[in-house]
């Protein structure tokens, strides 16, 4: 792949290969060559090996799979020089807000807060959700992330969710949406009750591309009630809908008494996901664990937003026998891609490890590795995001969500240990393509979007008009 020049489709001139892939999508596919890291340790990894895709699906994975694709006729993806991976998954990201990326860098979580919710949140219209969503979806991608649960917290009334759901399905992408009331200002009362409407309507079954999950919070904040509080009677309303629940700011001593009198009450289980994690006391913690539910870091959020103690909670979550999955949170304030979560994780836990027993622990936690915060990043986001039965690993019989990451780079080259040079070596350059459900959605290294330039224009136009309605100066020079 390396050698070709990529030309987008919509041009004309696509290569002959694209073409062929786009215009056929129930033909065969041979992914050829690649040093294979499948996550699944029934598959194994390979240092040069094969993947058959048929339709959405992986069909097989092997050594050499070239005598079965020339049967199928399949079209032949030359892949040598490549690390394939299964697609990234984020368990947590508030993409409504993607138009704001990077412009309140240095904000910490309450003055985040304040601009993010009492101030910004108020003035989204429903195609201002769909944008923000939509360039997040495909952020996402470009970074070799085939999968993100939006934690979806300005839903102000039915419209704004239809904007979701038709942003996530219009971007090709994975996406899990995780419909929440605002934090902030007013809203349509109904959101509760229109969720019913969005499962029937949109997610009649739970197979297709894009799912619906329920977000919650804890008592975390005095501000958290009302519809948007995690009770009883809302988990046993999300059981009755057929959705998962996942519960973001399950963090700080609001949170941890919040989490023990739910169990006291007989509600938790493993249809929950918990994110954050920060300054849960160890019963929390073990609740989370007995109960079996899956948690979500935010690693780079908790450090860089300053919340509560600062400090990723990684090292509470392996304590109790948990494998947590990695989120990017808000890109308004932190890094879009999933590799800078695991190389700070990575660090943090092997700091924490290694500054224990210098100083003579004999209780010092062993270190992580590589292949640990991979497995984070793929098979833990799956299962924290309710799709682990279709993604998260390249497994015979799952979806088709692969990434092919260059290890010819100079960066990356030569390569010497597959899983380390897509940790510590590549970035969302080094992502040369990425098939979600078996379709490209990104191609020798550039994103295949229908008409890029005008998505730009009204990302640009729908930034201006909210800082404009919230009475914000935009500095890019700061």
């Amino acid at each position: 792949m390396t050698n070709s020049t990529f030309t987008s489709a919509s041009s004309g001139r696509g290569d002959q290969l694209l073409d062929q892939l786009l215009s056929a999508p129930d033909r065969p596919v041979l992914i050829q060559g690649a040093a294979i890291v499948s996550m699944d340790p029934t598959v194994g990894d390979l240092a040069a090996g094969d993947i058959l895709i048929r339709g959405s699906k992986i069909e097989a994975v092997g050594a050499d799979l070239s005598e079965t694709a020339a049967r199928a006729q399949a079209s032949i993806v030359d892949a040598s020089g490549h690390v394939v991976i299964p697609g990234m998954i984020d368990a947590h990201r508030h993409c409504w807000q993607t138009q704001m990326r990077r412009l309140w860098a240095d904000a910490d979580i309450m003055e985040y807060f304040a601009l993010a919710h009492t101030r910004l949140g108020p003035a989204y219209q429903p195609q201002d959700m769909y944008l923000g969503t939509k360039l997040a979806a495909l952020g996402a991608m470009d970074a070799g992330v085939t999968s993100v649960l939006d934690f979806s917290h300005n839903i102000r009334s039915p419209e704004h969710s239809d904007a979701v759901v038709a942003a996530w399905k219009d971007s090709g992408a994975r996406g899990v949406f995780a419909s929440s009331p605002p934090m902030g200002g007013e809203w349509d009362p109904s959101w509760l009750t229109d969720l019913t409407r969005v499962r029937e309507e949109y997610f009649p079954s739970d197979d297709a591309l894009v799912t619906l999950r329920i977000g919650l919070m804890p008592k975390v904040l005095p501000t958290v009630e009302g519809d948007a509080l995690l009770s009883g009677e809302r988990i046993r309303q999300a059981r009755d809908l057929g959705i998962g629940i996942s519960v973001d700011g399950a963090q700080g001593p609001g949170a941890a008494a919040h989490i023990q009198r739910l169990a006291e009450e007989g509600v938790l289980g493993p249809d929950l996901t918990w994110i954050h994690g920060g300054t849960l006391d160890d019963a929390a913690w073990k609740i989370i664990s007995d109960t079996g539910g899956q948690v979500a870091l935010a690693v780079t959020s908790d450090q860089q937003l300053e919340i509560f103690e600062s400090i990723s909670p990684i090292q509470k979550a392996l304590d109790v026998g948990l494998r947590p999955a990695f989120s990017i949170d808000v890109e308004c304030s932190l890094s879009s891609d999933m590799f800078t979560q695991m190389r700070v994780a990575l660090n943090v836990q092997r700091m924490q490890a290694g500054n224990r027993r210098f100083h003579g622990d004999e209780d010092a936690p062993a270190s992580i590795g590589v292949r640990d915060v991979l497995e984070f990043a793929t098979v833990s986001g799956a299962k924290a995001n309710g799709v682990w039965d279709r993604a998260g690993s390249i497994t015979p019989g799952k979806e088709a969500d692969v990434v092919l990451i260059n290890a010819g780079e100079f960066t990356n080259f030569p390569l010497n240990n597959s899983v380390a040079t897509v940790v510590l070596g590549a970035d969302a350059r080094s992502v040369d393509a990425v098939f979600v459900a078996g379709r490209p959605r990104k191609w020798r290294g550039e994103l295949l979007v229908e008409d890029a330039a005008r998505l730009r224009r009204e990302v640009v136009e729908s930034r201006d008009r909210l800082l404009e309605a919230i009475e914000y100066d935009l500095d890019i020079t700061v």
